[in-house]
């Protein structure tokens, strides 16, 4: 993987050292007698391929290039006639993408060039029909720096949007099979009581498959995700997942994270019971079924014997308590060990 280091600089740098500059110093930049202009800009960066909620993939997604800087350069010409090499001014983007910064202008019109520091940052690409990551994309190289030409109190803005000329050309030829199963967190009925049990929930579930691979020094060398896979109604989920050619080679194996997606369900029954009727009632409940994950590397069997990954449990959290009836309290719940939740979770330890 290539490598380019960038040096941080100091706010304000002196470039080069001739006779004429000797006497000038930052010192005589922070004069208030001189004009100041105000550069003023965005930058976002392309991150590349994605996928939006109906499904349909995008080559490009521009975002803003948060805790990024640009460079802004004057030369010293402008402020003494004849010196050489420039003035280096940096200042840091905001996580809106945007940047603002005050300086010193020359007494005559002067010209002040703004560009991008080169950085890393995570890029998505398309790679047989899989959105893959490369996770240290380098962005800006050799990207065209804009020029305008100030005077006293001028406020002018530079947008640049940058992007990376990174890809990866590996195939990803070789499969693997990986299956499992997304239980849900319910209540059951045994006898007079209801009880917490782990089962499926006649409802399709999607999940999200995660897949790292690592080089020999256990760097991150390719992230990708593979999206719409969906369960059937026993929460069962079978999926094959695409590698490269030579993923056996390495130390470290591929690493997949399952997850589910978080959804809210506004139709969800809950129970409780009413003391004076002395008998058990349902009540629909808004809860949110939250993303749940589990991570495991695969071996160099798993070509053969396909992955089988332990359940995942979703456990549906309640989103409007105080209008939720508990056991023992026909009106609202309360926390405690004999409530159907406890903080907002279904409480597995009560019993009545």
């Amino acid at each position: 993987m290539r490598k380019y280091f960038l040096v941080a600089a100091a706010t304000l740098m002196l470039v080069g050292c001739t006779k004429e500059q000797s006497e000038f110093t930052s010192s005589d930049l922070n004069n208030d007698a001189l004009p100041k202009g105000t550069v003023v800009g965005t930058v976002k960066y392309d991150a590349g391929a994605y996928k939006d909620a109906n499904g349909i993939v995008f080559e490009e997604n521009f975002i803003p290039a948060a805790g990024k800087q640009v460079k802004i350069e004057v030369s010293n010409d402008s402020y003494i006639s004849g010196s050489t090499g420039n003035q280096t001014f940096l200042a840091e983007i905001n996580n809106e993408g945007k940047y603002s910064f005050t300086l010193p202008l020359g007494l005559a019109a002067t010209n002040v060039k703004v560009s991008v520091v080169p950085f890393y940052a995570e890029k998505s690409v398309l790679l047989d029909g899989n959105i893959v990551s490369i996770p240290n994309a380098l962005y800006n190289v050799g990207g065209d720096a804009i020029t305008k030409s100030f005077t006293n109190k001028d406020v002018k803005t530079y947008d640049f949007k940058v992007t990376s000329d990174d890809v990866l050309k590996e195939n990803l030829s070789k499969t693997v099979t990986v299956s499992g199963k997304i239980l849900l967190q319910q209540w059951v009925k045994d006898g007079s009581e209801f009880v917490i049990k782990n089962k499926a929930s006649e409802k399709k579930w999607d999940v999200t498959c995660e897949v790292t691979t690592w080089d020999n020094n256990h760097d991150v060398y390719m992230k990708y995700t593979k999206t719409g896979i969906k369960t059937n109604v026993d929460g069962e989920y079978s999926f094959s997942v695409n590698l490269p050619d030579n993923w056996k080679d390495g130390i470290y194996m591929p690493q997949l994270k399952i997850s589910t997606k978080a959804e809210l369900d506004n139709a969800f029954t809950g129970k409780y019971y009413v003391i004076d009727d002395s008998e058990w009632k349902s009540q629909t409940c808004k809860v949110l079924y939250p993303s749940v994950n589990k991570s495991s590397s695969l071996t160099k069997n798993n070509e053969i014997v396909p992955l089988k990954l332990t359940d995942l449990v979703v456990s549906p959290e309640l989103q409007d308590k105080e209008g939720v009836k508990g056991i023992g309290n026909p009106s609202v719940d309360k926390d405690g060990s004999k409530t159907l939740y406890n903080k907002g979770q279904l409480n597995s330890t009560w019993a009545y």
